[in-house]
């Protein structure tokens, strides 16, 4: 997370003047890293490409090591070292400088070197000088907060991600990733009521897209169903690893119901944890149950097949979870009735159901593992 950051930061900062020298070589590489991020595919080569930028920087850097370098190229040395995380450097250089070509973009840079060595006053010196309204001071108020929430500092993310929201220049995943998180802080310290309060509004905000409001609408449905019974399952076709309890009321029991799809990147890495986490919590009370459906198609990100029969699609998804070498029972549905009583728009999507067999959190996209097992962990300690 701390390296996508930091590669979103500078992709957003990044200018778009062409000098000789460092200046020309830095933008060649930036721009050779985003051809090949268009062909990105998985995390994995994500990852991958992300150490060969971060080498090829480092060369750079050993390229121009101690040359004379012009004025203008000061901040792209600067920029530089922040994309390789050496940040002390990067402020180095920047606090030399005194007349900026790009003052906006340097006090977020500044700001952000800052930030990162722990010198939170002096940050926000920087930071305050950004236009409130522009890119630079969005994209630093969410660096900042995902930083925090890094460090289970949430509360102190708070205000962080309350500036992403309003800054309307930014792009739409930026916003709602920042009200996400809210959403997800409000319910962690129990303020369900602000948390609908928070959706119901962006739900109905013209500033975001409609993709974006309907993106947000379907999880203040989801959140919803907090408070009210579960539902019981019905329709399955197939179940794996055990007979999983598809009745939720009154059986003393913590469920956690994990939809998921194999075609779902997310959904294969949450299996090694939520298999851990029953193992770990079976014999206090704790039921995992992996949910899915008949899509009439499959992939898994190695073999796909589609317009396929059920008995074939059952079979693929038995080998599947097989090889994803879960330890909790899951369940194959035929019809998306169930998906639609759990207002199951996305995925990641986990319900948490309670002894009594109430609704107690839903967590959906990519969500904060930690906050998950905390919640977990709360519901098993209650009586």
């Amino acid at each position: 997370m701390k390296n996508r950051l930091i590669v979103i930061f500078l992709l957003v900062i990044s200018s778009s003047l062409v000098f000789a020298g460092l200046n020309e070589d830095y933008q060649a590489l930036q721009q050779q890293f985003m051809k090949k991020r268009r062909m990105i595919r998985s995390q994995v080569e994500m990852n991958k490409l992300s150490a060969e930028r971060v080498l090829a920087l480092k060369n750079l850097l050993a390229e121009y090591k101690g040359k004379k370098l012009a004025d203008n190229e000061q901040m792209t040395l600067a920029e530089v070292f922040m994309s390789v995380d050496e940040l002390a450097s990067a402020w180095k250089i920047l606090k030399t400088i005194s007349e900026p070509v790009e003052p906006e973009k340097y006090n977020a840079m500044c700001a952000r070197a800052l930030f990162g060595l722990g010198k939170d006053v002096m940050a926000l010196e920087y930071l305050n000088k950004l236009n409130h309204e522009g890119q630079f001071y969005g994209m630093v108020n969410l660096g900042r907060a995902m930083s925090l929430i890094k460090e289970g500092k949430n509360r102190e993310a708070v205000p962080y991600m309350k500036n992403v929201v309003g800054v309307l220049t930014l792009k739409d995943v930026y916003r709602v990733y920042a009200l996400h998180s809210l959403v997800n802080y409000y319910e962690d310290i129990g303020k369900h009521g602000e948390a609908m309060r928070l959706l119901g509004k962006a739900a109905k905000n013209s500033t975001f897209s409609g993709k974006a409001r309907l993106e947000l609408k379907n999880t203040e449905a989801a959140m919803a169903l907090i408070g009210k019974t579960a539902v019981n399952f019905q329709n399955i076709v197939r179940r794996f690893n055990g007979n999983a309890p598809v009745v939720f009321h009154e059986k003393g029991k913590v469920i956690v119901l994990d939809f998921f799809a194999p075609q779902c990147v997310p959904c294969r890495t949450a299996m090694a944890n939520l298999s851990k986490l029953y193992l770990e919590h079976r014999n206090n009370g704790l039921d995992v149950i992996g949910v899915t459906i008949l899509y009439g198609y499959y992939a898994d990100g190695k073999t796909s097949e589609r317009n396929i029969p059920a008995m074939r699609e059952a079979a693929l998804v038995a080998g599947f979870v097989k090889a994803q070498k879960a330890t909790y029972p899951m369940l194959l549905l035929g019809k998306q009735d169930s998906l639609l009583d759990y207002s199951v728009t996305g995925l990641p999507h986990v319900v948490l159901i309670d002894r009594k067999g109430v609704i107690r959190r839903v967590f959906t996209g990519m969500y904060s593992q930690k906050s998950f097992v905390k919640a977990v962990e709360t519901l098993l300690n209650e009586k």
